[in-house]
């Protein structure tokens, strides 16, 4: 039917939503609003007014909402109103405390000005853990001053939080020396929390442990131990107390605590609008001060209210709450008798309930005890919120911005070597100014390294996977308590923010435990392929080149490293965690040279075995026609979209779509340089400003300043970036102009231009920084065609809601990483491998991460009898092949792993050296797999294809075939079906975002 009748389905919809909140979420507007007022004033309830809207991702925005907000303030029917800093402050960044206190404290100013002068009361709401210390010292920062220091004004903390023991401990001793001072009181309204869910969400993804405590009955003994501490004579001139609850157990006790305190006039009880009637005018007769917590909502806004509402209908169904046991409680002796042992629970165990911080104190998982198990679980990033951790982190940075005396030599043969030639390390943060200077090798050095890594092998991998995983683990130990340097560097060299830096550690870290760890299984039937060439990219100065090491270690090959020319000083500091480790500087090699001919020396030399690269397509393309025979092992290049359905949530859709267009100012290699808009989101003005104000907010500065949200590119622009940063296409426009914001070059704050049409230049090509282009698409299928249409498939993003179109673009769109309501960066090693498809890969390789990766990087045994290789092929097939696998472990977030025949057929290439059983087990292999397969027995032309087996004798013809697209695999059909089925097909990862504002399981639930 709601196919039929769409938008009368929807309008229905709509209605009942309404209807459900009817008497939860009351209307704005002025004159529904005040009767409502007048209504409970009668029986002597006071309201406490809370303005709902839309997600607060732009300054104008927050604006707005400010200005909202002090409109309630001036009429004359309010006296209270309630407010989250994070609803009129857009910029609230936790690493950077004092300029998101000084930020949220203009904003506060002027709301306290406008509550004097129509004198109402201001409450500062609580939501998210990590605002925490920013809302309490907001609070005391302005308060302080000459011109609010007689204002009253309230916070609440919420008891869920260990944290707020100290932080109402903190704000009480505060208030008695304000109060000393100006007489003037604040309130604290106590809560027992309401965004729980949104806290495990956040802190699963990080591998954190959730801030809250972790029973109900912990939380009901720490609201106790709170209302015991706040309720004292010798708070009572400073403090008032709101306690806000709807178990009257807890409400009745904090009354007789009052009374027998002496303490009746420091309380207000208080309780959420319409989720409580009967209880709320009970209570009033007992107590003159009732307060109702009441949001509000303007018609044309009421969607924005959702998520409150979500919330309300969790406490109403939630098993262990005490408002869904309250509709039947008189009548429920049993259900009675539950709730009060809980109560009664509280009160005994508020004494002794522990007010440490769970997030600062507590390890979800340790990372490192798991590996010495044999298992691998992701390591945790860092907490922006642990002030031990930022002090460490301020305390690097000040040594790394402040050493300009870095000299970084080439490491060959085991000893580091100092030569007369060196280039200079200069830093994006400081407009290209010189940090550091580092060597340079000669091909005669080139030559040394090569034949020392030769020497190596044999003692290297004759340690076995687990001597080679022991140190891999030691080094991820060394490189988790270095973890804040690493930052440190990564900001000055490759100019880095945090937020971008400190994943990118625990990516590295993760690399080396994973591939440690998977070594173990590669063993059987394979060689190392020996040495291996490392060459990164420095968009990723430290996960990138770490992985790349780690992997050629753990399979035993030696390495050597030619670091990008822009990043040298964090591939130093990586390399020297992995020496300090236990690696033989013999079995990795450091070797800078430039990009001349020592360097082209270098990456086509005779003894490379295999090279890996991150780079540019045309870089893969470079490399092979410098040594036709080079087996290379590539990711390169992606154009990256999300599609974004009429069926989206905007709210989500634009902060997901800023973060993956922006983060590292554009320049990650899954960053979405487009967005195809589906005509009714094109069109819709709340999208286009949303966007747009959202982009304009984004502070464009150094790295080193913890304010930052896009820093430095790391060259001035030339080329293709140049290009999409000063100029538009036929028909495209401006929608945010990006600005050159330093005469150096270095600095562009972020650029949006819409009107971008289907095949031109900006929507086929990439150009690596921060700029975004809009496509609008008339309709779904539309949409899908338009991301597929580019040569590249790294990764590619969605956007909707509904469970039908996640499905159908999930099975058809062409890349190697799908993303669901979230952004298409920050890949999780063993979460999400990363690679792509078409031209975004190169040569015999894997996905990085994944479960394939080693198996490139060893010489696997040649298959002599077709029938164990057909068992094995089909054994994997059925338990790996053939299955969407989540190894994740998540809740809120679904992590699949699987694989898709190609696209296009693959051309195998025979003649009559080729045994008959290797034809026959192709054949085989394609009909079990679904992968078509051709085969050119002559010397026919190659048509067009995905991928070319080059299985007869003579030198195949890898570079000319690589201009069209095609990358050949030389290799072998291996013994072991597990090694060689998954050849035949590409990979895929699928992740999913599985919740809605925390709450697992909800939104779409698309099958695989």
């Amino acid at each position: 039917f709601s196919l039929i009748f769409p938008d009368l389905v929807m309008r229905v919809v709509h209605l009942r939503v309404r209807m459900a909140a009817e008497g939860i979420i009351l209307p704005a507007e002025s004159a529904l609003l005040e009767k409502h007022i007048a209504r409970r004033a009668k029986d002597g309830i006071k309201l406490n007014i809370n303005l709902l809207g839309e997600a607060v991702l732009g300054e104008n925005e927050a604006s707005q909402r400010l200005q909202a907000i002090m409109e309630l303030v001036a009429r004359p029917h309010i006296n209270y109103v309630s407010v989250k800093i994070s609803s009129i402050v857009s910029q609230l960044i936790t690493i950077d405390h004092a300029g998101s206190v000084e930020r949220a404290a203009e904003r506060l100013r002027l709301l306290y000005a406008q509550a004097i002068a129509h004198n109402v009361f201001v409450n500062l709401d609580m939501e998210e853990f990590r605002d925490l210390a920013i809302t309490v010292d907001v609070f005391k920062k302005v308060l302080s001053e000459p011109e609010f220091e007689n204002l009253e004004a309230g916070i609440v903390l919420q008891a869920y939080l260990p944290d707020s023991h100290i932080a109402f401990s903190d704000l009480v001793e505060w208030s008695i020396t304000r109060h000393q001072k100006t007489g003037a009181r604040i309130k604290i309204r106590l809560v027992k929390g309401a965004n729980l869910a949104m806290e495990k969400a956040e802190a699963e993804l990080h591998g954190w442990v959730a801030a809250p405590y972790a029973t109900k009955a912990d939380v009901d003994a720490s609201y106790t131990r709170l209302i015991d501490c706040a309720l004292r004579a010798q708070n009572s001139a400073a403090v008032r107390i709101g306690i806000a609850s709807h178990n009257l157990f807890h409400l009745a006790w904090a009354i007789e605590v009052a009374k027998m305190r002496g303490v009746e006039n420091q309380l207000d009880i208080e309780m959420l609008e319409g989720m409580a009637n009967a209880e709320s005018l009970a209570i009033s007769s007992h107590t003159p001060r009732v307060l109702l917590y009441t949001p509000v909502t303007q018609y044309d806004n009421f969607p924005t209210a959702v998520a409150y509402l979500v919330r309300r209908l969790d406490e109403n169904t939630s098993t262990d709450n005490y408002l869904r046991a309250s509709f039947d409680i008189a009548q429920d002796k049993v259900g009675f008798s539950e709730q009060r042992a809980r109560f009664l629970a509280s009160i005994r165990d508020r004494h002794t309930i522990s007010t440490k911080s769970r997030r600062h104190n507590l390890l979800l998982e340790d990372a490192e005890q798991e590996y010495s198990q044999g298992i691998f679980i992701n390591t945790s990033d860092s907490d922006a919120t642990n002030p031990l951790f930022i002090q460490k982190l301020q305390s690097e940075l000040k040594s790394i911005y402040s050493d300009d005396t870095l000299t970084i030599p080439l490491v060959i043969d085991g000893d580091e070597v100092l030569v007369e030639d060196f280039e200079i390390g200069v830093t994006p943060n400081e407009q290209g100014s010189q940090w550091y200077r580092y060597s340079i090798a000669t091909s005669e050095l080139v030559d040394k390294a090569f034949d020392s890594a030769r020497l190596a092998i044999t003692n290297w991998s004759s340690l076995g996977a687990h001597g080679r995983g022991e140190i891999l683990a030691k080094a991820a130990h060394l490189m988790d308590s270095n973890r804040a340097r690493i930052i440190a560097t990564m900001s000055r060299d490759a100019g880095k923010t945090y937020s971008e830096a400190d994943p990118e550690v625990s990516e590295g870290i993760d690399f080396a435990r994973f591939y440690a760890l998977s070594s173990r299984e590669k063993e059987q039937g394979s060689t190392p392929v020996g040495v291996v060439v490392i060459v990164p990219p420095w968009n990723f100065p430290f996960a990138i080149p770490l992985g790349g090491v780690c992997a050629a270690l753990a399979a035993g090959n030696t390495v050597i490293l030619k670091s990008a020319p822009e990043t040298v000083a964090t591939a130093w500091l990586m390399a020297q965690n992995l020496w300090s480790a236990g690696v033989p500087k013999d079995v990795l090699q450091f070797v800078s040279t430039r990009d001349d001919e020592v360097g082209k020396y270098l990456v086509s030399h005779s003894q490379v075995d295999a090279l890996i690269l991150t780079g540019a397509f045309e870089t893969a393309e470079l490399f092979t026609s410098w040594r036709s025979d080079l087996n290379l092992l590539a990711e390169t290049s992606g154009k990256n979209a999300i599609l974004i359905s009429a069926s989206a949530d905007i709210d989500n859709a634009v902060k997901d779509l800023v973060q993956s267009a922006f983060g590292h100012a554009g320049q990650k290699c899954s960053a979405a340089s487009l967005a195809i808009v589906e005509t009714g989101v094109y069109r819709n003005p709340a999208f286009i400003h949303q966007l747009k104000d959202a982009v304009q907010t984004l502070t464009t500065a150094s790295s080193q300043l913890t304010s930052t949200a896009v820093g430095p590119v790391i060259h001035p622009p030339t080329g293709a970036l140049l290009r999409a940063l000063t100029g538009l296409e036929e028909g495209e426009s401006w929608l945010v102009a990006p600005q050159a914001l330093d005469a150096t070059g270095y600095l562009w704050s972020p650029g949006v231009k819409i009107g971008v049409r289907p095949g031109s230049w900006s929507h086929m090509n990439e150009w690596f920084g921060p700029v975004l282009g809009i496509i609008e698409a008339p309709d779904f299928d539309t949409a899908i065609e338009i991301q597929n249409a580019c040569d590249f498939g790294l990764t590619a993003g969605i956007q909707s809601l509904d469970v039908v179109e996640c499905e159908q673009w999930i099975d058809q769109v062409q890349a190697g990483n799908l993303y669901v309501n979230r952004g298409t960066t920050g890949a999780v090693v063993n979460r999400q491998p990363f690679g792509g498809w078409k031209r975004s890969s190169v040569g015999a390789t894997s996905k990085a991460g994944g479960s394939n990766y080693l198996n490139n990087l060893r010489s696997w045994e040649a298959m002599d009898d077709l029938s164990p290789t057909q068992s094995s092929s089909a054994d994997w097939w059925q338990s790996t092949g053939s299955q969407a696998i989540d190894r994740s472990g998540l809740r809120v977030e679904r992590n699949y792993q699987r694989y898709r025949p190609y696209l296009k057929p693959v051309v195998v290439c025979i003649d009559s050296t080729v045994d008959k059983s290797v034809i026959e087990y192709i054949e085989w292999v394609s009909n079990l797999v679904g992968t078509k397969v051709e085969f050119n027995r002559s010397n026919a032309p190659i048509g067009d294809c995905s991928k070319v087996r080059w299985l007869r004798d003579g030198a195949a013809p890898i570079a000319e075939l690589l201009t069209r697209g095609i990358s050949v695999d030389v290799r072998p059909i291996a013994a072991r079906g597990d090694v060689e089925t998954p050849r035949w097909l590409l990979e895929q990862s699928v992740s999913i975002t599985n919740h809605r504002y925390g709450n697992v399981g909800a939104g779409p639930q698309p099958e695989l």
